[in-house]
């Protein structure tokens, strides 16, 4: 197989899955919403009451004027395309296609609903879609939960974050949240009032579990840090909150994708045994080559170095952990010889060698479990999946080099992970206790490119 990355090499046997109809019907719906997730760009949803700078930050995140100053479109879909045209949903539901119009010409036609294509490199990584209502609660929220319905991640705006705003987004669904940032989009104003500690002091306190970051962004200062040429003040940029911005979405980004990749790996995991034949051969052709969001290739130890000592008797190993033990030799075998390991201290090595060996014990047995789950099952998952992080927590903060940078980033994913996951168990949904495997496989995968960097 060609060198691909992880990514592309889930996407093709996903797909592969999808088209082959071997699938149980909820299975397959749940593969095919995974395979459109992976193949399109992330969405990303621009939401706040009127005036919250949604437009300014819509024209950061594109890289370019899609709004200029003054322009009052409805809500917009942004998304890439080879060529400049909207298509605008007029008043009476009819559509009317625009090529290589400017936005005054789409809001002379007063549309309730524009889809927009343009050629910008920073939209073949992410969509954009600003949510735009009349400032009233119920209207804000009712369009804030069809747009929740239609991104992966969130970005809130406001001012000041005030009770109306507290009430609207603590009925957005729990999913989201996971993936949502608090954009203080007036930070320059507020600094020169003296308030800006006192506001993003209020909003920590308002929004604990309920966006995954807080950003102040100076909207003014971070798009004058663009110059004409294309090229960016990177002090001005850093200066404004822009580059906190952009580093925190991009992350998201990768998140997001890594998040799907680890689910589907583990459906395909679940229903292995239907799937066989398909394991057996390749596709006819030579599948695309995704490119990973993230810039390092995720490169997987070979399963000697971390798979726990054999069981005595093969017979005992249950079905799903004898299922995960064929997968990831397989994936393994068709991995491109990694490069030399960098030089990680050997207290390091090692207590990353015994995470990896913890983790793929754990994660095949919590995988097994989600074979046949009952009504009990996903909440006896989420409880073991909080200790098992917890005691990586530990084990990470107890052993290795202080002195390893992959080490502190490694304690770090671990701490956010042992959050993310005790939240998962207190949002109680169905799907938890698949995310809460999925996340320990993520910190697994982290630990294994550092090894292999």
């Amino acid at each position: 197989m060609s060198n691909q990355s992880l990514e592309a090499r889930v996407l093709d046997r996903l797909s592969r899955a999808a088209q082959s109809g071997l699938l149980p019907a909820a299975e397959q719906n749940e593969a095919e919403k995974l395979l459109a997730r992976l193949q399109q760009p992330v969405r990303l949803a621009l939401m706040g009451m009127p005036s919250s700078g949604k437009s300014s930050l819509l024209n950061l995140l594109a890289g370019a004027d899609v709004l200029p100053e003054g322009v009052r479109l409805p809500t917009l879909q942004l998304r890439y395309g080879s060529q400049n045209k909207a298509v605008c949903t007029l008043p009476d539901g009819t559509k009317q296609t625009l090529v290589d119009a400017s936005a005054h010409d789409i809001a002379a036609l007063s549309p309730v609903f524009v889809e927009m294509e343009l050629p910008l490199p920073a939209l073949a990584k992410i969509s954009l879609l600003e949510t735009v209502a009349p400032n009233d609660p119920n209207a804000m929220h009712r369009a804030s939960q069809w747009a929740a319905k239609r991104a992966d991640v969130v970005l809130w705006c406001t001012k000041e974050f005030d009770q109306t705003e507290r009430r609207i987004w603590g009925q957005m669904p729990d999913m989201i949240k996971d993936y949502a940032l608090l954009m203080i989009t007036h930070m320059d104003d507020l600094q020169e009032q003296g308030t800006l500690d006192g506001v993003i002091g209020s909003a920590r306190t308002a929004a604990i579990g309920e966006f995954e970051k807080i950003l102040p962004i100076d909207l003014p200062g971070a798009l004058d840090a663009r110059e004409a040429d294309g090229s960016v003040d990177k002090e001005m940029m850093r200066a404004s909150g822009g580059l906190a911005l952009i580093s925190t979405v991009l992350k998201q980004v990768a998140l997001g994708k890594r998040a799907a990749v680890d689910m589907a790996d583990v459906l395909l995991l679940q229903n292995a045994d239907v799937l066989a034949t398909l394991d057996d051969t390749e596709s006819d052709a030579a599948p695309e080559v995704v490119e990973p969001i993230v810039e390092t290739p995720i490169v997987e130890e070979p399963v000697a170095e971390i798979t726990p000592a054999a069981t005595p008797d093969d017979a005992e190993v249950p079905k799903g952990i004898a299922q995960l033990r064929t997968i990831a030799a397989r994936r393994a075998a068709e991995l491109s010889p990694k490069p030399a390991a960098a030089a990680l201290h050997p207290d390091t090595r090692a207590a990353y060698q015994h995470v990896l060996a913890y983790i793929e014990e754990r994660a095949q047995a919590l995988t097994a479990s989600l074979e046949d789950m009952d009504s009990d099952a996903p909440a006896e998952i989420m409880e073991e999946c909080v200790a098992h992080i917890q005691w990586l927590c530990d084990y990470l903060n107890d052993h290795g080099d202080p002195q390893d940078a992959p080490l502190q980033r490694a304690r770090d994913t671990a701490y956010d992970a042992a959050d993310l996951v005790q939240l998962m168990q207190l949002e109680k949904r169905d799907s938890a206790a698949t995310e809460a495997v999925s996340l320990m496989l993520q910190v697994k995968r982290e630990l294994q490119a550092d090894l292999a960097a």
